[in-house]
Formats: C-alpha cells, sequence, structure tokens
C-alpha cells in the first residue's frame, strides 16, 4: 500500500493536465467497478455484504471513499503533489482525536501527546512563509486536503467499531459501489465539462487507479483494519507522505526548505508515538 499510493500522487497530478479532478475521480469509480464486478462473478464471489451490514458500509463507504478522493483531488489540483500528500496523510492525527467517539479504542496518553506533536507539525506546515493566506485558492486547496484526511479517518473509525461477517471482497465492492454512485452521479449534474484529452500515458494511470491503487488497495485497507486499528494501522502508512513528498518533488521539482523539514518531521514524529503501547 505504502509503494503503490505514494507512488499515485504524482500520476494523478499529471492526469489532472487532461480532465477536470471531478472527471477524474468519476472515470476512477466507475473503471474500478467495472473491472472488479466481472472478475469477482467469474470467481464466485458475493458482490453484495450480508443485509444487516449494508447500511454500516455505505457510511463507511461515503466517507472514506467519496469524501477522501473527492476533496483530495480537488485539492490536489490546487495545492502541490508534494505537500498535499501529506496534509491528506494526517488521517492518523484525526483519528487519535475522534477515537473516542467513533471508535471503541481507547487514547492513552503516547497517543493524545503524539497528537499534539503532530499537530504542531501541520501548524508548521501551514505556516504563512508555506501558505498564501491572502490567496483563497490556495487556502482552499489546503483545506480540502485537511477535509479529505478527515473523511477518511471518520470511516476508518467507522469500520472498526464491529466485527464483519462479509467476506473482504464484497465490503470492497459495496463501498466502491457506494463511492461510484455518490461520485458520478453528482458529477455529471454539477460538472459541464467532460472533456478528457486520452493519451497512451492517461489511459495508462486510469488503468493503475482501478486496478491497483483503488480495487485492491481498498481492499488490503480493509483487511489491515480487521487486524489492527486505525491509529495503529495509520503508522503503517506513514512512509506513504515522506515517499510520496520526495518522489513529487523529484518529478516537479520545488525547495525542500528547513520549515518543510520540521512540519514533515513533526508529523512523522506525531504519528510514531502514538503507535507507542
Amino acid at each position: 500500500m505504502v509503494a503503490t499510493w505514494a507512488g499515485n500522487w504524482p500520476l494523478m497530478r499529471l492526469a489532472l493536465a487532461h480532465t477536470e479532478p471531478v472527471v477524474f475521480a468519476s472515470l476512477r469509480m466507475a473503471g474500478s467497478i467495472a473491472i472488479l464486478a466481472p472478475i469477482l462473478a467469474v470467481l464466485r464471489r458475493p458482490l453484495l455484504p450480508v443485509p444487516t451490514e449494508r447500511l454500516a458500509l455505505f457510511w463507511v463507504g461515503l466517507f472514506q471513499v467519496t469524501g477522501f478522493l473527492i476533496f483530495s483531488i480537488i485539492g490536489l489540483a490546487i495545492v502541490a503533489p508534494g505537500r498535499a500528500i501529506v496534509l491528506a496523510y494526517t488521517m492518523p492525527l484525526w483519528v487519535v482525536i475522534l477515537g473516542p467517539g467513533w471508535s471503541r479504542e481507547v487514547m492513552s496518553p503516547s497517543k493524545l501527546a503524539g497528537a499534539t506533536v503532530g499537530f504542531a507539525g501541520l501548524i508548521v506546515f501551514m505556516n504563512p512563509a508555506l501558505v498564501d493566506w491572502t490567496d483563497l485558492r490556495e487556502v482552499a486547496g489546503n483545506l480540502f486536503l485537511l477535509l479529505a484526511a478527515i473523511c477518511w479517518a471518520i470511516g476508518s473509525c467507522l469500520y472498526g467499531r464491529r466485527p464483519w461477517q462479509s467476506s473482504f471482497w464484497a465490503q470492497t465492492f459495496w463501498q466502491l459501489a457506494v463511492g461510484a454512485f455518490t461520485i458520478v452521479v453528482p458529477a455529471a449534474v454539477l460538472e459541464p465539462d467532460w472533456s478528457v484529452q486520452w493519451t497512451p500515458g492517461f489511459v495508462a494511470i486510469l488503468a493503475y487507479n482501478w486496478i491497483v491503487t483503488t480495487a485492491l488497495g481498498y481492499y488490503l485497507w480493509n483487511k489491515v483494519l480487521a487486524v489492527m486499528s486505525p491509529a495503529v494501522a495509520g503508522q503503517v502508512l506513514t512512509l506513504t507522505p515522506i515517499s510520496g513528498f520526495l518522489l513529487s518533488t523529484w518529478i516537479f521539482g520545488g525547495a525542500i526548505t528547513l520549515d518543510i523539514v520540521a512540519g514533515i518531521l513533526l508529523i512523522a514524529t506525531g504519528l510514531v508515538l502514538t503507535l507507542r503501547p
């Protein structure tokens, strides 16, 4: 997950040169469903979870698929990819804050201390030297990315509140179907420009998102959340924003200043602290 998700952020930024953000998100979700459904049918795997779990998984999918993908792709269209991935992957910090009300996990002093350090890093990362607070578009882009992280945290906490009887593939397909419906339908109504510059590179990025980062990625994430809490699972992903930041900076350029390094180190330190028993 770390390897595939870190590399996808610069790929998505390249894809946004070919179409609008919500159009890309719609194509991503529709393609994932179109590929996954026949594969599961051939394998004779159930497409739908058990009836008693569908409503709960609907809310999980609405937050951690729809909310995360929409807010993150819009933010990515505004904010540099390296910065975008760091903000979106503050998810574990929000889990610590939301955990007592949204999950069964008890927040220990070390987790609360980690959240405090992590949010200090977030403040450093949002300082006026890095964010032009007079540019409403740039401010909105940063806020969209933080909303993406919060939605992901809520969805993960909701998932971790109970054991599930449905198979992981049924859970994944249902959440992706929720995401596809709640993204594609509003986009079809609200987005007037569905033009796409089709190139082999754009198709390759879409295929990578259909198969690897969406269908397989959410399946693996569900498997992870079944064996560890969202706060702990988030620690495994701490290498994702760091790797994605370095990769994006290498591809797109940009200065790595002291305040950027300090912000990332504080966020990473806060995430690691929450892992301590």
